[in-house]
């Protein structure tokens, strides 16, 4: 399945193959398995002192996993605004187009790990709130405030 910004879903979990032993846990995440998009780009966030985020991408299906430490995810896809905790490896955040995200309170070891079906375009972005209420309206979504 490819996700795309006409079907207008929320955002949700996505739980991660895990297989452990003695030696440890090998967690996996394969495209068409775990991921609905091809991944395109992998990203991680580590050391943030601050919050992350604070905008939209038009086209881009993301999953976010936390793979070390904790911290928090609000997003919204126009309406209300929706809190996660990222605080375990064994699941992801699957991320639609046209989904608002902040992450903040980053516990001190936290490294956020970002799978994407787009390469990196400055021009894929919404950086202002306004004009994301404005796009997601024209969607047919309903508006709400900010989750900041």
């Amino acid at each position: 399945m490819n996700l795309t910004a006409s079907q207008p879903t929320p955002p949700r979990w996505i739980e991660l193959s895990q297989a452990a032993d003695e030696r440890g846990v090998l967690t996996s995440i394969e495209t068409g398995v775990d991921v609905p998009f091809t991944v395109q780009r992998v990203f991680f966030i580590s050391d943030a002192s601050g919050d992350r985020g604070n905008h939209a991408h038009r086209d881009t299906n993301q999953l976010l996993v936390a793979v070390s430490g904790v911290f928090t995810v609000d997003v919204s896809t126009g309406g209300a605004s929706t809190s996660y905790a990222m605080d375990s490896r064994a699941r992801g955040l699957l991320l639609p187009p046209m989904t608002w995200v902040r992450l903040h309170s980053f516990s001190s070891d936290a490294v956020c790990l970002v799978l994407a079906d787009r390469s990196y375009a400055e021009s894929a972005y919404i950086r202002d709130w306004e004009e994301f209420t404005r796009e997601a309206a024209a969607k047919g979504r309903e508006t709400t405030t900010s989750p900041r």
